[in-house]
């Protein structure tokens, strides 16, 4: 063979090769969009991969240590928008594929609450830590959700035992803003309340008047959720008068399973929910809420009790359990 063949053979080699590496890129470049299809699930993964970012774990550590409310939750849209947001809000625009795209995922979302629902990720989590998981759910509601991590992996979590056994130092929550109540904000002895309806002058006239003391808590506010927040609506039985107390946080029953323990939270306070004492002339209807913010069922309705003297009373009971949703104690104060 020529050398002049053999240097066209080497030609032709090369250039199948040449060939076969562009071939090889151009499939690369071709790979799959992997970002998730569902808003929420979007949210959350674009989140986990910019908390991989030390510098923005130290700005949401500092600004959730800094949040006025309880829980240290931050409104997720106002963080973003703050001086304290803006490297967040950058990388989020930068793994959604622009500051257009990011508006526009959030306007297919409810306006959100963003913090760590589980006390002990609370208490113990450092910024510097970064085995996280991110969930962002739509309904309050939801029994199951998938988690996304910093590295990309995700993990589907339906129960607290599954939390505590991914063993990771932190699950921050995304879900349906929720009414805030402040951390300096205190219900003892503050009459804070709404008058539902009255007729002045079947009002009982007394220096008196009916205090939630406390409150033991059996149910949870979710999988994803947090504390509880519960309401009373407290009306004589004759209808003539009716009032709407202010809200009080209590644990949720989850801290109790991660804690494997058998008591349920408990909560002493001096809530203010009637405007005269409970006796056997002023029997109450006491009916109890759990405040859910953006359920698409409205406020869960933790039943209701007649009540006519001071004393501990039963919610009603969970739907799979032998036990109530809560039980409350009333006194006269």
């Amino acid at each position: 063979m020529k050398i002049s063949d053999i240097t066209i053979i080497k030609s032709f080699i090369v250039a199948i090769s040449l060939s076969m590496v562009l071939i090889v890129g151009c499939d690369q470049g071709n790979s799959p969009d992997p970002l998730p299809q569902e808003p929420n699930e979007r949210l959350s993964y674009a989140m986990a991969i910019a908390l991989g970012n030390a510098e923005i774990r130290e700005s949401v550590h500092s600004a959730m240590d800094a949040s006025p409310y309880r829980e240290h939750k931050l409104v997720f849209g106002q963080f973003l928008e703050s001086s304290a947001g803006v490297k967040l809000q950058k990388t989020l625009a930068e793994e959604l594929g622009g500051e257009n795209k990011l508006n526009e995922l959030l306007d297919k979302l409810p306006e959100l609450d963003f913090y760590l629902p589980y006390e002990t990720h609370r208490e113990t989590w450092q910024h510097a830590n970064s085995n996280l998981l991110v969930v962002c759910i739509t309904d309050v509601d939801t029994t199951e959700a998938v988690a996304y991590h910093p590295d990309g992996s995700t993990q589907i979590l339906s129960s607290s035992q599954q939390i505590k056994e991914a063993e990771i130092a932190a699950m921050f929550t995304l879900h349906p803003a929720e009414k805030k109540i402040h951390k300096n904000s205190s219900n003892s002895r503050e009459r804070s309340h709404s008058v539902l309806g009255s007729q002045s002058s079947e009002i009982i006239q007394s220096n008196e008047a009916t205090y939630v003391t406390k409150i033991a808590n059996y149910t949870a506010d979710g999988v994803f959720g947090g504390n509880c927040e519960f309401y009373f609506l407290a009306r004589r039985l004759d209808e003539s008068h009716a009032t709407k107390s202010s809200q009080v946080s209590v644990e949720s029953a989850l801290v109790s399973a991660l804690k494997n323990s058998d008591t349920p939270p408990t909560k002493e306070t001096d809530l203010f929910i009637y405007d005269g004492p409970v006796s056997g002339s002023n029997k109450l209807k006491v009916r109890m809420y759990e405040a859910d913010g953006g359920g698409t069922g409205g406020d869960d309705d933790y039943g209701y009790f007649i009540v006519d003297k001071p004393g501990d009373y039963d919610t009603s009971k969970n739907q799979t359990e032998n036990f109530p949703k809560a039980t409350v104690r009333l006194d006269n104060q």
